[in-house]
């Protein structure tokens, strides 16, 4: 048996979506940096190829968040 769903206050609503928003653009940052920083930064590829390549799983981690919070945004809307 499902519950029925409360009717939420949409200002409550609305901060989340700001706060989720909020949390999309740092995943973007952090992206942005582990990019720049790690895989196209010349000398670290060039000394520690392994330390560069081991940004990878860390940025397809943070894409599938950014996906997922995105989902919540349009799912919700």
């Amino acid at each position: 048996m499902h519950k029925k769903a409360k009717a939420v206050d949409p200002a409550v609503k609305e901060a989340y979506f700001q706060l989720v928003q909020r949390t999309i653009t740092s995943v973007n940052s952090l992206i942005y940096e582990l990019e720049n920083e790690g895989l196209h930064n010349s000398v670290l590829r060039d000394q520690y190829y392994e330390l560069a390549v081991d940004c990878v799983p860390l940025i397809k981690k943070l894409s599938e968040a950014r996906r997922y919070a995105e989902g919540t945004l349009s799912h919700f809307r």
